[in-house]
């Protein structure tokens, strides 16, 4: 009996392993992948930017950016304005465009295919009220928006930003290697670092450190009887991240959106979301307002908006959120200052901090090395302060 129930379950594993079938894609897509649109036009004082990029194919995750392209702003009035390709896939110009007009995107690529998008009316962005923020009860941070328009004329909302925090070395570095070149063979020394020349440590010490929105930040008040985005949360800093280890900053910046346009970025977002990233392979109905002229079946992601831009910009600082414990998880190795030692420290790829130790004359006996990260804050930042920065 008991060899009959062994047969029996070995039966139906093998049934249910024939009855798998290999997904299928509801579509194909072309090896270059789809065009992929990004950006507003902007119609105020501001800069248009719209960055052009290439869907991938299933189970790619690097970016193809879209480069080379010819890149127009056309107006109602039949004006033309051309953006220039400032980075890669990036395309952007100030155009100082008129709310009265309709505008359009148009692209031609680099391969000669050409894009064009509908015509679409400018909005009128309301100011940001205030970006706010709370502790969460695990001491972490969230950042909500707060906006609203007297005149219910608004409704739909798009949202991006950019972060930017300082940080610090663990460790304080007033020594560097030295190699001194001798007719036998290169002597590795220790010393201190010139500081006239580049100040104690302080090219070292402190950076600051950037990122950008990917997520897709949109929000609507038309359900409501008016329209106010209420501390709407958009983003969560975990508690002991480095990010408020000494100062941190977030600039915000607000789109007015149509009807057409949100409910286009929100099927976008449920996509990303099950998907992965809008670069990832897009189901066929997710269709915009930009059309392939070259191929008109051709699917191109994106939908192109006309609006002006509202900026804010917060700052928290360390002491804002005490108890933060940030933890860089550096250690600090003490070496003895002999020619063996040195050269076995800096061949390990370590950095010198401070002397440790001193004899009675001054003379350094021991010193700390640490690693890159932990000492030179240029591997993970830039040392060129920020014009906004405090």
């Amino acid at each position: 009996m008991n060899g009959m129930k062994k047969f029996i379950f070995f039966l139906l594993i093998v049934v249910i392993a024939s009855c798998k079938e290999k997904y299928k894609l509801p579509f194909e897509q072309p090896d270059t992948g789809y065009l992929v649109i990004e950006g507003v036009i902007n119609c105020g004082q501001d800069t248009t930017s719209i960055e052009l990029s290439r869907t991938n194919k299933v189970n790619s995750t690097q970016k193809q950016y879209e480069k080379g392209a010819l890149v127009q702003v056309e107006g109602s009035d039949n004006s033309t304005a051309q953006l220039v390709e400032r980075g890669t896939g990036v395309y952007t110009g100030q155009l100082n465009l008129s709310i009265s007009k309709q505008y359009r995107l148009r692209i031609k690529t680099a391969a000669g295919k050409e894009y064009l998008s509908d015509f679409v009316d400018p909005k009128i962005t309301p100011v940001i009220d205030s970006i706010s923020w709370k502790r969460e009860s695990d001491g972490g941070v969230r950042l909500h928006f707060n906006t609203h328009d007297a005149q219910n004329n608004t409704r739909y909302y798009k949202w991006d930003y950019a972060e930017t925090w300082e940080i610090h070395s663990e460790y304080r570095s007033t020594l560097e290697f030295f190699t001194e070149v001798t007719s036998s063979k290169p002597i590795i020394t220790i010393g201190y670092r010139d500081s006239v020349t580049y100040g104690p440590d302080t090219l070292i010490f402190k950076c600051w450190t950037f990122a950008n929105s990917t997520n897709l930040l949109i929000g609507s008040s038309a359900r409501l009887s008016s329209d106010i985005i209420y501390e709407l949360p958009f983003l969560r800093i975990p508690p002991g991240d480095r990010k408020i280890s000494e100062l941190y900053s977030i600039y915000v910046q607000q789109y007015a959106l149509t009807k057409e346009a949100y409910e286009f970025l929100e099927k976008m977002k449920k996509n990303t979301e099950q998907n992965g990233s809008i670069f990832d392979a897009q189901p066929s109905q997710l269709k915009g307002n930009i059309h392939c002229v070259s191929i008109p079946d051709e699917p191109v992601i994106g939908f192109i908006s006309v609006s002006t831009v509202t900026k804010k910009r917060l700052f928290i600082s360390k002491a804002e959120v005490p108890s933060w414990n940030y933890d860089s998880g550096c250690q600090e190795e003490k070496v003895l200052n002999d020619a063996d030692s040195i050269a076995d420290a800096k061949n390990s790829g370590g950095i010198p901090t401070n002397p440790l130790v001193l004899s009675p004359r001054g003379a350094i006996v021991y010193f700390g090395v640490s690693s890159p990260a932990c000492v030179d804050c240029t591997t993970t930042g830039t040392n060129i302060k920020p014009v906004f920065w405090p």
